[in-house]
């Protein structure tokens, strides 16, 4: 098949489009799978690759599907990427591995090139118990990172079953050292989903299982590669909106939130026909361009059916102290692994062997672990229990989302998700009308959008939040020992229709979908550090944000929904409120209570895997089915079993 693939892809035209010639934002899907692929790979050829040298290869790899000539000068530049050692140098290696796998079925690399690109995979450092220390810093631990490694060692030690690599192991015992940690992640994210839940790290994560599912010679590992795939894509048709993917997110970016185009956004646009190409960041589109893989076409009829209103609701990761229920022991390495991949590093009931594994290969997320495990007996002394079980900012244990997706906007939000905790680059709610017309809270970091989190991007202290339907609450309670002394919200207003501000309203049109942001504590609209007036921003350790979204077909009028909204009823007490919603009725909310609607509380945790009309899965469930309109996607993970009808 794979041969096949390429001979198609070397017969495709070179591109007529100039160089560095920006990409249309498709709102719309156009053309067929096989003409965006064609467009993909020349757009990508000329354009691609001008940022971070980490994503040279995959140019590259663009070009040499797109019968473009190799830039030897270029690809010399990779193999410096991957010697370098520096971190993320594992995107590269896989990208690399992609193109050393194609060209066995047909030329491409330089002959000259092929001697180098072989030493460089034979001397990579794949996993943390190499031996060999690391002389920059490397992350290995993340989800989408351990993944990364596993893969390119399976594939690398594939290549060259024979060969003695640097660190005195043979091919075929990096094949073995990859293959069981390998399956292990696949299976957890099969059953629980993602930590790294609708991130900017889907990209990435598709190249790995592309990679996986066309080259891995263990016909299991590319089955259950595949029907991770799967999931992944249907992650993000449940929760993108015109191609963005505009939901609550355990890792995101301000770059993929405030510039208009998600990480994801050229995979959408790839596979779906909504969003735009134009990001240096293409790792899975490349991937899938060059892949056997498709997308069965259920997912790709759900991904783009905005005009029918869609409620999701789905959980992913698990809590640390619910291990133990899914048959996951806390002092065995292997297993430990999930908690380091959900960065529960610190976790009481994970820090001793966390502590243990960083003395043993040297790797080390955190270097007090001293501090925290006193802190934890001193607590049992004293209490009987611990009660410090949420100090780590990078923790992304279960997460509970809804998302509500109609035809001129969606709403998402991650409930009830850690509330006081410290936060990273969690991101727990959005209100998306468009790629630009978005909206959302955060309690804010510094300036600089390259560090999380930041002013954009993530969360100090992080909030306690639940949506019902079109209308999200969301508190704060910032500690008063730490900066910032203020939260706010993001409300770009040159993006939008039309602007209304209303006391402590501030309302927003676009196209025919409207969007309101209300903050107890007075709001003042103001330019952020950047000189954009996108700043709606309240002081305060204590507020409480109220958003409810609209359209003109619920109100007939932008002036309705702001007369409407405005003058609702909404009583607050401290941390507590009763907002009499004009669409959803009274919603009360509060940082110690629950969450209730019309007079009933309201569940914050789900039981369900998914829960949408295409599938209704229990978490932690072996099989998975997805329905549409006569067309089946039937997933069976003990089975090892695809079914896609028709």
């Amino acid at each position: 098949m794979l041969k096949y693939l390429l001979i198609l892809l070397s017969l495709i035209p070179v591109a007529s489009i100039s160089a560095q010639q920006p990409d249309v934002y498709q709102t719309i899907p156009q053309g067929t799978y096989e003409e965006r692929r064609t467009q993909f790979l020349q757009y990508y050829s000329e354009n691609g690759g001008s940022g971070h040298p980490l994503y040279e290869v995959f140019r590259q790899a663009a070009r040499a599907a797109a019968g473009y000539p190799a830039e030897p000068d270029r690809m010399r530049k990779v193999i410096d990427v991957i010697r370098s050692n520096h971190d993320c140098n594992d995107f590269t290696l896989n990208g690399l591995l992609r193109m050393v796998y194609l060209d066995e079925q047909q030329d491409y690399i330089p002959e000259c090139m092929k001697e180098d690109i072989k030493a460089c995979i034979l001397d990579f450092k794949y996993w943390w118990d190499d031996g060999r220390r690391d002389t920059t810093y490397r992350c290995y631990h993340t989800e989408n990172h351990q993944a990364l490694y596993h893969t390119a060692e399976l594939l690398a030690g594939q290549l060259y079953k024979r060969e003695k690599f640097t660190n005195g192991m043979t091919g075929r015992e990096h094949m073995a050292h990859a293959q069981k940690p390998l399956m292990q992640w696949l299976d957890y994210r099969f059953r629980f989903g993602f930590s790294e839940w609708m991130s900017t790290y889907y990209d990435v994560e598709v190249l790995l299982l592309a990679n996986l599912f066309d080259f891995a010679e263990d016909r299991t590992i590319r089955t259950k590669a595949g029907m991770v795939l799967d999931l992944l894509l249907f992650d993000i048709a449940l929760n993108n909106y015109q191609g963005f993917l505009g939901s609550s997110a355990g890792r995101n970016y301000a770059n993929s939130i405030i510039s208009g185009t998600h990480n994801t956004s050229p995979l959408c646009k790839l596979v779906f026909g909504t969003g735009t190409y134009s990001r240096n960041e293409i790792m899975g589109p490349v991937a899938l361009s060059t892949s056997s893989y498709r997308c069965p076409p259920i997912i790709c009829e759900i991904a783009t059916d905005y005009h029918t209103p869609l409620l999701n609701r789905q959980r992913v990761s698990i809590n640390v102290e619910d291990a133990g229920q899914y048959g996951i022991p806390y002092d065995k390495e292997p297993e430990c692994h999930l908690f380091w991949g959900m960065q529960e590093f610190i976790h009481p009931l994970a820090i001793r062997m966390s502590k243990q594994i960083s003395e043993k290969y040297d790797v080390w997320p955190y270097r007090n672990y001293n501090d925290y495990i006193q802190k934890y007996d001193a607590e049992v002394v004293q209490y009987g229990k611990t009660v410090s079980n949420r100090l780590d900012r990078f923790a992304l244990s279960e997460a509970n989302i809804e998302t509500y997706r109609t035809p001129d906007y969606m709403l998402s939000c991650a409930l009830d998700y850690r509330k006081g905790a410290p936060g990273y680059q969690q991101h727990i709610w959005q209100a998306t009308l468009s790629n630009t017309a978005l909206v959302y809270t955060n309690c804010p970091g510094g300036n600089n959008l390259r560090f999380s989190p930041n002013y954009w991007s993530g969360n100090e202290s992080l909030p306690r939040a639940a949506q019902s339907g079109n209308v999200v609450i969301c508190i704060y309670n910032l500690p008063d020992n730490r900066k910032p002394d203020f939260t706010h919200g993001y409300f770009p207003v040159q993006e939008f229709d039309e602007v209304h501000i209303s006391g402590s309203w501030i309302f927003g049109r676009k196209g025919n979908g409207y969007v309101a942001l209300y903050s107890q504590n007075t709001p003042e609209l103001t330019t952020d550090f950047r000189g954009v007036l996108c700043d709606f921003r309240a002081q305060g350790r204590q507020n409480i944000w109220i958003c409810e979204t609209g359209s003109q077909s619920q109100w007939d009028s932008f002036s309705r929904f702001i007369e409407a909204v405005s003058t609702a009823s909404i009583d607050a007490d401290g941390l507590n409120v009763t907002y009499c919603s004009p669409s959803e009725g009274a919603v009360s909310f509060g940082w110690d209570t629950p969450f209730r609607t019309k007079d009933k509380n309201m569940p914050l945790r789900w039981k369900y895997r998914y829960d949408n009309p295409y599938c209704k899965t229990l978490f932690d469930s072996s099989i998975i089915q997805i329905e549409r309109e006569g067309k089946k996607l039937m997933l069976d993970l003990e089975k090892g079993k695809r079914t896609v009808i028709p």
